[in-house]
């Protein structure tokens, strides 16, 4: 199956994969736990969450949200059908997904906060996503043993990558960085990705205004100008720091095309005509 496009990228779709992937590794069709949390997450950000807007980020939105379960579930599907150690079980399976699934809930505004839109939490969204993870999963009744797992899965998420995570085990660390990957492949793999820079600028933008610039600066921060200074930048941060970080967690995109019969990876494929198109258009 080829990168999925964006009227692909369905709920339907995209739980027939996520089910077709599991009947595969552990013999069946039981997703139960992974379509609760789907359909949970589903309502979350169309605003039918008690105590909480619609999901008011243009980039960081559910279409993101989804871009990123295909690459996580084949990563995942890739490293057992390699003989890779260890084998990831049907739990941590289960664990990854709902990482994926509610790894940027922290761009969603609580009701009572009106004040611009959910991309102002751009620099904090990973612990906000973490905190609101850490409440919902108690509220289903996820086991409390099994809470920490999902945690730790979403820290591997985020602007930086924090190397100092203390797994509890070798199944949290791959699930973790194999979402962390699935995060970068999802978006920069898109057919849209080039196109869809102009909103991810807005929402860098509103938070910078949100943090403080001169607060940033003080920190190091890179903060862009414009546009097209982001899009510029975009092979620059492909190799230098997407790459270096898919390496610093295992290169689980190398499992990808075990889901493939061997063949290319169509995210890295996909990512490279994308950052192909920005040195011709734009001349770097």
């Amino acid at each position: 199956m080829p990168v999925f496009t964006r009227s692909e990228l369905t709920p339907a779709n995209l739980l027939k994969h996520i089910t077709k992937i599991h009947s595969e590794n552990y013999g069946d069709t039981d997703i139960s736990l992974i379509t609760r949390v789907f359909n949970d997450v589903l309502d979350l950000f169309h605003g039918k969450r008690a105590g909480f807007h619609r999901c008011d980020a243009k980039y960081h939105n559910l279409y993101h949200t989804m871009q990123t379960i295909p690459p996580f579930i084949e990563i995942i599907n890739g490293w057992n059908a390699s003989g890779a150690v260890p084998k990831i079980s049907s739990d941590f399976f289960a664990f990854g997904t709902i990482g994926v699934l509610l790894h940027d809930t922290g761009y969603i505004k609580e009701e009572g906060d009106d004040e611009g839109t959910g991309a102002k939490y751009t620099l904090t969204h990973v612990q906000r996503s973490i905190d609101f993870a850490n409440m919902y999963l108690r509220e289903i009744h996820l086991p409390p043993k099994s809470i920490p797992y999902v945690l730790n899965i979403i820290r591997c998420t985020g602007v930086t990558l924090d190397m100092n995570i203390r797994f509890h085990n070798d199944e949290e660390r791959v699930a973790g960085y194999a979402l962390g990957t699935a995060d970068l492949l999802g978006q920069m793999s898109s057919p849209d990705y080039i196109d869809s820079l102009a909103i991810l600028f807005n929402e860098f933008a509103e938070s910078y205004r949100f943090e403080g610039v001169e607060q940033l600066h003080g920190k190091g921060s890179t903060l862009f100008a414009n546009v097209d200074e982001l899009i510029r930048s975009t092979p620059k941060f492909y190799e230098e720091i997407a790459l270096k970080r898919f390496k610093m967690m295992g290169s689980m995109e190398k499992y990808i095309p075990y889901s493939y019969d061997g063949k290319e990876n169509p995210y890295m494929a996909a990512i490279e005509k994308n950052i192909a198109t920005i040195r011709e258009k734009w001349g770097n």
